[in-house]
Formats: structure tokens, C-alpha cells, sequence
């Protein structure tokens, strides 16, 4: 069995990372663990780790008692998911508490279940804001590995992860609109709400790959492209694939609907216009939604 290329995606929050970890899930010639996020690289500093292994125990938990109601119900489609979701979960939880100075234990569980799948995924965001060290450890992977930084325009981007961290701290009763509005300008004016900033933050993300990785094997691409076209099959073709109908895959990442306030757009704008000329100064052509909103900003 030949060796895999280990692809890694470290796009950034709500910018189409859930698509594609579902799309190249379903390829036949991509090995993916059910579990879409590693965290491998991000969970060194020991604090950290041990706060994220009992997340991941908390998760075994209520997957067990899904498993329980599809058990119930006889729901064999779902039976079967919880229990690789399970079992996938014990083992990234065994992965994560291995000894770390070869990094064995985290190619081994990627590829534990491998046949002859050319591509092994490991699809975790937060890997963007990995520091130098991190991203030269990856580097050093005795195996071959790319890796995809996805972009989505800044302003829907930074609006989609307003939304969702607005549905995960409501509470009852409060005005879902209102709680966006609320955080979006804490974010704008305040300069608060830092992760959010961060995880949008594509000049300082990108620039610590790029001092570490070049274009062939650190490819940078817009999620607005994750769809049947030519950007689409080059990307495809980066990862090591033919491209397939992606149509049937909803997107994750529009998350929960609600109107831009219209009020803070240009705000916003200029909040987000040093995204927006880093990415005009590297790229020959944006999206088109892109160069709508470049266009506000003139």
C-alpha cells in the first residue's frame, strides 16, 4: 500500500471547512476519521490538553446516549455513525495522550481504518493560529503533506461567526439580531471579541505559513470557489483528487440567518480593509462578492 499525502486544512472560522471536510469524507479517494477536528498541533501546552480531553469525554457521553435512542428506535444508519463517532473519539482521546516526540500516535490514528485511499485528512481550523513552532513541527511530518488555508469574504465571514457566537451565548428570551448587532460592534469599536478577530485575520495567519510552507504545499483559496467550476477542479487537483459533483453538500458555514445591519456596513468595512488589500495585493482575482465590497470601501 502506497504512501498517503496528509492534507490539512487550516482555514478559518465559518469559511467553508465543514464543507469541505464532508465533501473529501465522502471521496472515495480520501480517508477521513469521523471526527472532523484533530486539534493534534494546538494542544501541546499541557493546560490546554487536559481541558480538551475532558471535552472530548464529555462528547463520549452524549454520543452514548444518542446511541441509546437510536438503539431504541432501531435507526441502524445512526447506530452505525455513534458508534464510529464513539470510537473515533476513544482513539483521538488515546492519540492526544501518547507520548508527542515523534508525532507516531497522531499519523497512526489518522490512518488507523486506511486501505487504499490516497489522501488522509486531518480538517482543524484552529490550526490557523498555530505559532512558528507548531507550523515547523508539521513541516518535519515524516510524510508527504499539503496543506489548505480557506478565505471567505471578510465581512460575511466575520458577520457568520458574529451569528454563531451570538446563538451559542444567548439567553432566554433575548432578541437574536439584537445580540448580533450588539457583538458586531463590540468587535468594530471596541476591539473587542479578539478570537473572533483573530480567526478572520488572514494577513497574520497566512503569513506564518507562507514563512514555513511554499505554494506547493500551502495552497490559499476561497471558499466562494467550493463549488462545481475550474477554481474548484484546481483546487481539487492540489489535494490529489478528481473533483466530483459537490452540489448535494449544503453549506456549514452561512449558519444561522440574520440581516446585516445595514447602518455598520461601511464600519465594518474599514474595520476589515486590511484583510481586504492583503488578499487584492496577492491574488489577480477576487470573488465576486469580494470586489462588490472593495468597491464600498473606495
Amino acid at each position: 500500500m502506497a504512501d498517503p499525502t496528509l492534507l490539512i486544512c487550516v482555514g478559518a472560522t465559518k469559511a467553508g471547512t465543514s464543507w469541505m471536510y464532508r465533501y473529501l469524507h465522502d471521496h472515495e479517494a480520501c480517508y477521513a476519521r469521523s471526527v472532523k477536528e484533530c486539534h493534534y498541533f494546538s494542544k501541546f501546552n499541557p493546560k490546554k490538553l487536559v481541558r480538551q480531553l475532558k471535552v472530548l469525554n464529555r462528547l463520549i457521553v452524549q454520543y452514548e446516549a444518542r446511541l441509546l435512542e437510536a438503539e431504541a428506535a432501531d435507526d441502524i444508519v445512526r447506530i452505525l455513525n455513534l458508534s464510529r463517532r464513539i470510537d473515533d473519539t476513544k482513539a483521538q482521546i488515546m492519540a492526544r495522550s501518547a507520548e508527542r516526540s515523534d508525532d507516531s500516535a497522531y499519523l497512526e490514528y489518522l490512518q488507523a481504518g486506511r486501505t487504499d485511499e490516497t489522501v488522509v485528512l486531518d480538517v482543524t481550523p484552529a490550526y490557523a493560529l498555530l505559532e512558528p513552532a507548531e507550523i515547523l513541527r508539521i513541516s518535519k511530518l515524516p510524510i508527504r503533506v499539503k496543506l489548505q488555508y480557506l478565505m471567505r469574504d471578510p465581512l460575511e465571514r466575520l458577520w457568520s461567526h458574529v451569528r454563531m457566537v451570538a446563538k451559542r451565548s444567548m439567553k432566554e428570551g433575548q432578541d437574536f439580531l439584537a445580540a448580533c448587532q450588539d457583538i458586531l460592534k463590540r468587535v468594530v469599536y471596541n476591539h473587542e471579541e479578539a478570537h473572533i478577530v483573530t480567526r478572520g485575520d488572514y494577513k497574520a495567519n497566512i503569513t506564518r505559513f507562507t514563512s514555513v510552507f511554499d505554494s506547493s504545499q500551502f495552497q490559499i483559496g476561497f471558499s466562494e470557489n467550493l463549488q462545481d467550476g475550474p477554481e474548484f477542479d484546481a483546487m481539487c487537483a492540489y489535494w490529489g483528487i478528481k473533483g466530483t459533483s459537490a452540489q448535494h453538500i449544503k453549506p456549514a458555514h452561512v449558519g444561522l440567518a440574520a440581516p446585516f445591519p445595514e447602518a455598520l456596513r461601511r464600519d465594518s468595512l474599514k474595520f476589515l480593509k486590511t484583510q481586504y488589500d492583503f488578499v487584492a495585493d496577492n491574488f489577480v482575482e477576487l470573488p465576486a462578492n469580494w470586489q462588490k465590497n472593495r468597491e464600498l470601501l473606495a
